[in-house]
């Protein structure tokens, strides 16, 4: 009886729950679109890029955390800061912003890689470069669409490394060639409807 009570109470709540819109997260940029809302602004986090263990997931952290009083134990899971590595570029080794974005006329969203051009009928939030942890490190990472802004926060160009940004690279064989271009860097395109 209990857990039939516990349904008949949760699905009552939903409908105050839910809200129309969707939310992404716009890594490399500190703002979103002028059709959406910026939930908060942040920095990009991760676990350290030589870990084998750890989160594999990057973070937008705010600008603005809350400490606790939790005792640190012996053994716990440490998050860094970002940083793009990009040496053909002025932004490597600033340390990467993000996002968190919510756009009210629209419900759902995607991250297509390889391209900027969203489907028929999806709107762009936003294009940039797929990026990822660097193959020959200990822990993977996910791919994700980085404004090609890759903007980063003032005066943080030191080499201060923690979870790294690479550019993704498409490997023919595999992947069919054409229409992939061996060693071509990839693309990608936010998506919402």
């Amino acid at each position: 009886m209990t857990l039939v009570l516990s349904i008949l109470v949760c699905s009552s709540l939903l409908p105050a729950l839910t809200a129309a819109g969707t939310v992404y997260t716009r890594w490399g940029n500190k703002g979103c679109g002028s059709t959406t809302a910026t939930v908060y602004s942040g920095y990009v986090g991760g676990s350290v890029y030589t870990a084998p263990g750890s989160g594999g997931n990057y973070l937008c952290l705010p600008t603005n955390p809350v400490p606790t009083n939790v005792s640190r134990p012996a053994y716990v899971s440490s998050l860094y800061g970002t940083e793009y590595e990009v040496s053909n570029r002025k932004e490597n080794n600033f340390d990467a912003l993000c996002a968190v974005c919510f756009v009210s006329t629209r419900s759902v969203n995607i991250m297509i890689p390889g391209t900027n051009k969203c489907p028929a009928g999806w709107t762009s939030e936003y294009t940039g470069l797929l990026m990822s942890g660097y193959d020959g490190h200990a822990g993977s990472t996910e791919f994700i669409c980085v404004d090609s802004i890759m903007e980063g926060r003032n005066n943080s160009s030191a080499n201060q490394n923690g979870r790294l940004l690479y550019l993704v690279a498409g490997i023919y064989g595999s992947l069919p060639c054409p229409p992939y271009v061996n060693n071509n860097i990839l693309q990608c395109v936010v998506c919402s409807k």
